[in-house]
């Protein structure tokens, strides 16, 4: 029965990395590795799903090694504490240039001009993602937010356009969001993700949409809609209210605009299979 139950796609991509999260995030929940409950559930349903494997190193295989390594990279940078003016484009910068080793493979196939285009395009979104969500590393609330969104946005989005692995990896982030949110709401105080938690999840909802969009069906726009969610996490709704009144509308905001680029991945294959 437990066999069964650990082989439920839904266990391996939301209830058990939820829980791991939860475990994670609560331990850890005085300290600087709290948000590295975003990883945990994200190796916690890769780990279930296919195994944790990089032979062959794929696209898919490298975009999933550089998430988890991001929080290490992350932490490295809250223990130095280097000031967001110099951290923030240089880690966006470094997140465009991973992109392209990671896509390589994939934009070697295309002539000149198409791989140019497509590779500057990946590199630009990568980079404004991770920028985007570097903004949100002081605020628990919109952090958990944005994770949340995200992991849902994409997941959903990856479904819809037949990557059922980004579907797991969208879903898995999503959860670990969640967890973090539930925290915040039981402690009735903030974590701030710091750069461990928002180059997390920055660099996973950059990635994985990206790989949806070139070796699936996410069309480009719906994959560039997905930056409206950082920006909505970001807005100061609800910032005289009470702290659990906050974290509900930080959630509530970023989920909703998520639903833009479902919607697209929708209408995108709507139109496939329309006659």
């Amino acid at each position: 029965m437990l066999q069964a139950l650990l082989e439920d796609p839904m266990v391996q991509s939301g209830v058990a990395p939820l829980l791991v999260a939860l475990v994670v995030a609560g331990a850890l929940q005085r300290t600087r590795f709290a948000w590295f409950a975003i990883a945990a559930a994200l190796a916690t349903a890769v780990a279930l799903a296919t195994g944790i494997g990089f032979t062959p190193l794929t696209a898919a295989r490298k975009a999933l090694l550089l998430v988890l390594l991001a929080p290490v990279a992350g932490l490295l940078c809250d223990r130095l504490d280097v000031s967001p003016r110099r951290a923030i484009p240089a880690l966006s910068a470094l997140c465009a240039a991973a992109s392209v080793w990671v896509y390589w493979s994939v934009l070697a196939q295309r002539e000149a001009a198409e791989m140019l285009v497509l590779g500057a395009g990946v590199a630009l979104f990568v980079g404004l993602m991770v920028a985007l969500t570097l903004r949100l590393r002081d605020d628990g609330a919109a952090g958990g937010g944005a994770t949340l969104a995200l992991g849902v946005g994409i997941g959903v989005a990856a479904l819809l356009s037949a990557s059922l692995g980004n579907f797991t990896n969208g879903i898995a982030v999503a959860a670990g969001g969640g967890a973090l949110l539930l925290l915040q709401f039981a402690l009735g105080r903030t974590l701030a993700p710091g750069y461990v938690g928002t180059l997390t999840t920055g660099l996973a909802a950059a990635l994985f949409a990206a790989t949806t969009f070139l070796l699936a069906q996410l069309p480009w726009f719906g994959m560039a809609l997905l930056l409206l969610v950082p920006l909505a996490a970001g807005l100061k709704l609800a910032a005289h209210r009470p702290w659990r009144v906050r974290l509900v509308v930080a959630t509530l905001a970023p989920m909703a605009v998520a639903a833009a680029p479902m919607l697209a991945a929708w209408l995108v294959t709507r139109a496939a299979v329309t006659p």
